[in-house]
């Protein structure tokens, strides 16, 4: 693997990982599951039928895979703000394997520290794990364009017992590969009630360093007339930025910012800053013993 290669793992990774956490609840949702509302007294107002809670969720991810028998594991940490609070996510690991030339898995899992309301809160967050599969291979399309589903599965944490720990997210994602510039997304739904989309711009400045735009957009699908009285939207943008720079041929550092940039509610984020680093690795191929000659 050179170092162009482990600039784009990264990227797909520092991207994510710079994203503001989605609609955190209680502080610990990574995607999103809503703000919970505050708690009504005898002299309130009737309350309005819902929950109150707004499930959002977004991925953004190229189409490209790992070779087969390697992988990477990236450790970083995040601070986000919001009105309703502040977290840490230190650390987080993430940890990738292609399996073949078609098919990688992933898993990710964040240990974080969180004051939301007064009250902190720390733990392991929510797990997700995902498996990609390759459709359209972008190094081998003469238009060097690629496609891949990614069917991901929730363990969420931090949720009151009788309700699921567990759900599905379905999202496509493609990519365009143009020299140095290479634009890639991710488009699905998230069973929790919610579809996306995302995109980013990466551009290769220099040997080594490459900076990253992305916008992502999410939108939640269940009607909830009490997170509407409490002013939460249905719709959520944000936007940020990442640099990556592979210090050796298998192991790189990046940064990030983000924010949200539609209306500001209770689920949005003011900043978010992360960075961390990825180590490429490869799984020694077994010797066959000669037979006898």
């Amino acid at each position: 693997m050179n170092r162009s290669s482990i600039v784009s793992i990264v990227l797909a990774g520092a991207v994510a990982l710079s994203l503001p956490p989605l609609a955190a609840a209680q502080g610990n949702s990574q995607k999103g599951r809503g703000v919970r509302p505050p708690k009504t007294s005898a002299s309130s107002p009737v309350q309005p039928a819902g929950a109150g809670i707004r499930n959002f969720g977004a991925w953004l991810d190229d189409s490209s895979i790992v070779a087969p028998r390697s992988g990477w594991a990236g450790f970083s940490i995040g601070y986000v703000k919001s009105p309703f609070g502040r977290q840490f996510d230190m650390p987080s690991a993430d940890v990738g394997y292609g399996l073949n030339r078609r098919v990688q898995v992933g898993f990710s899992m964040p240990y974080y520290r969180a004051n939301y309301g007064g009250v902190p809160a720390r733990g392991l967050g929510d797990a997700f794990v995902n498996a990609k599969v390759n459709l359209v291979d972008a190094t081998k399309s003469k238009r060097g364009f690629g496609m891949a589903v990614v069917p991901v599965l929730e363990i969420l944490s931090g949720l009151p017992d009788g309700v699921s720990h567990g759900s599905w997210g379905l999202p496509v994602s493609a990519e365009i590969q143009q020299g140095p510039v290479r634009l890639y997304g991710a488009a699905g739904y998230f069973s929790r009630g919610a579809v996306f989309g995302s995109g980013a711009a990466e551009w290769a400045l220099a040997p080594g360093y490459t900076v990253t735009g992305t916008l992502t957009d999410g939108y939640s699908l269940k009607a909830d007339p009490f997170s509407d009285a409490l002013g939460l939207n249905r719709r959520r943008i944000d936007a940020s930025a990442s640099v990556s720079h592979a210090l050796t041929s298998a192991i790189a550092a990046y940064g990030g910012m983000g924010r949200t940039l539609s209306r500001t509610d209770a689920n949005s984020t003011r900043i978010s800053i992360s960075g961390g680093i990825v180590m490429l690795f490869s799984s020694p191929v077994p010797v066959r013993p000669r037979g006898p000659r």
